[in-house]
């Protein structure tokens, strides 16, 4: 009798919604991670089961697309309720007046001891919050092919600890064709594609080596960190790397596709590769081993949070929205469905257990350390813009053994860091 009722009031509200259409809520969600899709879409069947008349929309699409739509839409009124985006983008649309506070609901929620001290103060701008850290968008990691360690005569359980040995290993687990060339590579860098991603991966070399792209001043404002020996040694690493060892080359395939595919035995990223690697070649045999340490032994922590807009944030049903989100209830299935860990606190005891390679994003090693995005509006730009100096610098192949040339091209790169924070009026001595 009861499961009559029960269905009887669902018609009954599912009747109301049709009759008076204005009762019915569409929650757009876009994001910039195609992994995340599958999350939000499943989130969004689940909060409509207690949420009788919400639909949730998704749109995902590549990260520099994304970006560039989202800040375009949020200053018309014409983009999402509920959006995912790093703190750089987040900071210009923050210090614009573009995305508001978090309400008073939200702010409690973020401060219910859900988050550390440390996200919290993330996502903190001139005393208020800002969103909700749904991930950590980094805390990247050396995934490494243990059949190629032992078919390189390498022990698949002692990963390089430093980048000496990232090195060194690399050059022995590389493939090559008659001719010489790289069929399969020992290490797979980022040297294409543009962007900010690509000068953030070559941060996890910079920052190891005893570097940082921007760093701050004592007035409060910021200069840039790599005009020095150890930002030299970082693009030296690359260049050895693709020129004078040889361990990768432009025309092999790179990132995830190629570890995934078996066409690199090594490469540093985040724990969304596991999620990939279920999906795609889940007998894949493989290790995940922390950061390799140079001078600092470091990675990246990356509080990676969901906003709303100026209109969203008047929703209930979108301020609700966002604490599912981000519950303990729904982290099981961001990391099932995604591959990406949540930023809140959760017990992650069954998940290494079933997946052990998570085991060093979630539980690091105590003498690791991390270090975080500036979160200032002008270090999207900074990373954009050294990004094509990167690559051209990746392409030089007369930079191999030539110091002058590594501390010019070095120089050059911290000039333009230089030259974007003055423009900025964030440039201090």
């Amino acid at each position: 009798m009861k499961r009559v009722i029960s269905i009887f009031a669902l018609v009954l509200v599912l009747l109301v919604v049709m009759a008076f259409p204005a009762l019915a809520k569409t929650i757009n969600v876009w994001t910039g991670f195609p992994e995340l899709e599958p999350y939000y879409k499943w989130a969004g069947a689940e909060f409509a089961k207690t949420h009788p008349g919400v639909k949730v929309e998704v749109l995902s699409t590549s990260l520099r697309e994304f970006e560039q739509k989202l800040v375009t839409s949020i200053p018309t009124g014409t983009g999402p309720e509920v959006f995912d985006v790093g703190p750089y983008i987040a900071i210009k649309l923050i210090d614009a007046g573009l995305l508001p506070a978090n309400p008073p609901e939200i702010d409690s929620y973020l401060k219910s001891g859900a988050w550390s001290q440390f996200s919290i103060d993330y996502v903190t701008i001139g005393g208020k919050t800002y969103g909700l850290p749904m991930m950590n968008g980094s805390r990247a990691a050396l995934f490494y092919n243990k059949d190629m360690f032992k078919e390189a005569g390498l022990d698949p359980n002692k990963p390089p600890k430093n980048l000496t040995e990232l090195m060194e290993m690399a050059r022995k687990l590389t493939k090559y064709d008659q001719a010489g060339n790289v069929v399969r590579s020992g290490l797979s860098l980022r040297i294409s594609g543009g962007g900010s991603g690509l000068t953030e991966k070559f941060r996890f070399i910079l920052n190891n080596a005893g570097a940082d792209l921007i760093v701050p001043t004592a007035n409060g404002k910021w200069k840039n960190g790599l005009n020095n020996a150890a930002g030299e040694e970082a693009l030296r690493f690359y260049i050895d790397a693709l020129y004078k060892y040889k361990v990768d080359a432009p025309e092999v395939r790179h990132d995830s596709d190629a570890f995934v595919t078996n066409m690199t035995a090594m490469f540093c990223r985040e724990s969304w590769v596991i999620g990939e690697i279920k999906a795609k070649n889940p007998g894949l045999n493989y290790g995940v081993a922390p950061m390799p340490a140079g001078k600092r032994n470091e990675t990246l922590a990356q509080p990676w949070s969901i906003y709303m807009s100026m209109d969203g944030a008047k929703s209930k049903e979108v301020r609700e929205f966002m604490k599912f989100l981000t519950s303990a209830e729904t982290a099981p299935k961001l990391i099932e469905l995604s591959g990406w860990i949540p930023e809140r606190q959760f017990d992650y005891g069954y998940l290494v257990k079933e997946t052990p390679q998570y085991e060093v994003f979630v539980n690091p090693p105590a003498e690791l350390g991390f270090y975080a995005d500036p979160v200032i509006p002008a270090f999207d730009e900074v990373q954009t813009k050294v990004a094509d100096e990167l690559m051209e610098a990746f392409l030089n192949k007369n930079l191999v053994d030539n110091p002058k040339g590594i501390a010019k091209a070095i120089d050059d790169i911290a000039d333009l860091v230089d030259s974007i924070l003055k423009r900025n009026n964030v440039y201090g001595k």
